[in-house]
This record gives C-alpha cells, sequence and structure tokens, in this order.
C-alpha cells in the first residue's frame, strides 16, 4: 500500500472515497540503434591496417591492397577498409544524396555501409554535385574558363583538413542504387594514360620542379633538390606514357611523402612506400602495374629486412593516404 492513499471526491452532495495509485508508472521507451560508433570504427580501421603489415609475401599485400584502390578517390585509407569490410563487393560508393545527382536512388532492400566523416573541417564536395553543376552553367550559356573558376570558389574539390573528431554516416554500393527513368548520368569514364599523365604532370607543376628527359643506364626518373623545394624528372620515350605515367606517380609520390627529408627512414621503406602508392593509383584508373610493381617492392623491402627494418601499419596509412590525394586530385582535375 506504499504507492497508493485514499483521496475524497465529491460527487453532488456526497462524498466518495477512492483509492488512487501514486507509484510513478515505468514507461516503455524503444531507443533506436545508435549504429557503430566512430571509436569502434577507427579501431576496426586500425586492426585492418596492423593485419597489412603483417603480410609477408608481396604479391598477397598487392592483391590485398588492390581491392580499396576503387574507392580511395573519395575515401580516406580508413573509410575504404571499412567499405570493403562492410561490402566485398563494393565499387563505387556514394551518400544517397550524391547518388540522385547521378540520376539513381535507392533500392528498397539498400544495405548501408558505415562511415567515419570529419567534424570541424568543411565537408568534401561530391563528383556528382560538382558535374550537376557544371551542366546547369553550360545549360546557361557560360564558358569553360568561367564555369572552372566558379566551381574553385563554391566547391571543396580537395582536402578538407586534418580532423581530430569523427561522426559516423551511411554510404550505398551503386549495387543497392535504381535508375531514376529519364535522369541517368554515366558514373565513370574511361581514362587513357595520356591524358591522365598530362593531367598529373600539371598537378606535379604546381608543387614542384618538373622536367622529361630521355631515358639513361635504365633509369626512368628520380627526384632530387631543387632551390628550396624538390624536382621531379621523368625520363620517357616520345610518345610512350604508360610507363611515364608509372614512374610520374612514383616520383610524385616520394615529393609528397617527403622522403628526401626523412634521414632517418630506409631507403628500401621509402621506395615501398612509393611503389605501393603507384600500384593503388593505377589500379584506380584502370593500370595493372602489378608485376612491375610486386619486382620492384620485393627488392627493396629484401634490402629493409637486411637492416632490420620492415612495413608497419603507419608505412601502409602513409600510403593509402597519399594515393588518395593523388587519386583525388587528378579526379578534380577530370571533372573540369
Amino acid at each position: 500500500m506504499a504507492n497508493q492513499r485514499w483521496i475524497t471526491k465529491d460527487s453532488g452532495d456526497k462524498k466518495r472515497h477512492v483509492l488512487i495509485n501514486t507509484g510513478r508508472k515505468h514507461r516503455e521507451v524503444k531507443v533506436k540503434n545508435p549504429g557503430v560508433s566512430p571509436s569502434a570504427l577507427q579501431k576496426e580501421a586500425w586492426d585492418m591496417l596492423g593485419s597489412l603489415a603483417n603480410v609477408t609475401s608481396v604479391d598477397q599485400l598487392l592483391l590485398a591492397m588492390k581491392k580499396y584502390s576503387g574507392t580511395l578517390g573519395d575515401y580516406s585509407a580508413f573509410n575504404s577498409m571499412l567499405i570493403n569490410m562492410q561490402n566485398k563487393n563494393a565499387t563505387i560508393v556514394r551518400s544517397a544524396t550524391e547518388w540522385k545527382y547521378f540520376g539513381r536512388e535507392l533500392k528498397d532492400d539498400a544495405r548501408p555501409i558505415s562511415v567515419l566523416y570529419p567534424i570541424g573541417v568543411p565537408r568534401k564536395d561530391g563528383p556528382g554535385k560538382v558535374k550537376d553543376f557544371i551542366e546547369k552553367k553550360r545549360k546557361e550559356g557560360l564558358d569553360d574558363e568561367t564555369i572552372d573558376k566558379l566551381v574553385q570558389e563554391k566547391f571543396n574539390t580537395g582536402s578538407a583538413g586534418t580532423a581530430f573528431v569523427f561522426g559516423t554516416g551511411k554510404v550505398y554500393d551503386i549495387s543497392d542504387t535504381q535508375v531514376i527513368p529519364g535522369k541517368m548520368k554515366p558514373v565513370e569514364q574511361d581514362v587513357k594514360a595520356t591524358a591522365l599523365y598530362n593531367t598529373l604532370k600539371k598537378i606535379a607543376k604546381e608543387h614542384y620542379t618538373v622536367e622529361e628527359d630521355v631515358i639513361m643506364s635504365g633509369a626512368r626518373g628520380y627526384t632530387a633538390h631543387s632551390g628550396d623545394g624538390q624536382k621531379i624528372v621523368v625520363m620517357k620515350v616520345p610518345g610512350e606514357d604508360v610507363n611515364a605515367l608509372h614512374t610520374l606517380i612514383h616520383e610524385m609520390s616520394h615529393a609528397r611523402l617527403e622522403h628526401l627529408y626523412q634521414k632517418d627512414l630506409p631507403r628500401g621503406i621509402a621506395e615501398s612506400e612509393a611503389e605501393l602508392s603507384t600500384y593503388l593509383v593505377g589500379s584506380h584508373f584502370g593500370f595493372n602495374f602489378k608485376d612491375d610493381s610486386a619486382a620492384y617492392i620485393k627488392g627493396w623491402l629484401d634490402n629493409a629486412k637486411a637492416q632490420g627494418k620492415s612495413l608497419g601499419k603507419e608505412n601502409i596509412d602513409r600510403v593509402m593516404n597519399n594515393a588518395r590525394w593523388l587519386i583525388n586530385e587528378i579526379s578534380a582535375r577530370l571533372v573540369e
């Protein structure tokens, strides 16, 4: 009776004694599933990096890393691994909003993929949004030079900056989408080696001195000090751009990873980082550098092991994020 008491109620000229409950009723509250936490996703990604670093066969390492190359252009190393972990068949991954720019919508049974997104830094604008803007401006009669300036002013297509706090979001593979009748747009585009080489050379010249030379003593290229910066030299046969593209990605990776300034980093590890980056970027754009990359990396890793050094997960992380930056920059220019 502790949670009950009697009260008196007036009912006309009569009084009634009524027993009431005074204890609180417990409400049943349905709590929504908050999804995977950012910290849990980050731990998963670091564990996967550790697993990659423990792969001893170069061929197996290249095979293991290739499956992340397709999504590196739009997602970080962590997110590329998380996407593959949740959907091993994922190829092209976008948010539901971004898919609409490509004239696609989610299927009723679409399976969401959890990814990390940075908090406190500008969000990168997806290619669909940028392409949609460009198409609208061309219909308005603007020339490409004017449109290019507007894109640079309006959109963030490059790096968003360094984030220390992350949230989680949902993205979807193209297999979980369907065409919106009358609105479909091409999602991918084939890129020839010449166009890709010229695009990357233009990007490289914005950051470094870039020179082309004839092939000497079997060497294909090198990176060297040049004044206060770095110089990239690509040795190529005129009209042959696949090997030149391979070389330019490799040497630009050396420059971006600042191997010239890392005196404590064994050369074997530096060369392996640069070539792994090259393999990932090439794979993303449909070029198979596996045979050359495998032989090159194996030789340099043997050299590093002789000094008691090996690739760690920090090296793999640097490789994947360097490859992502290169893919991002190239893709942004190809959209323009």
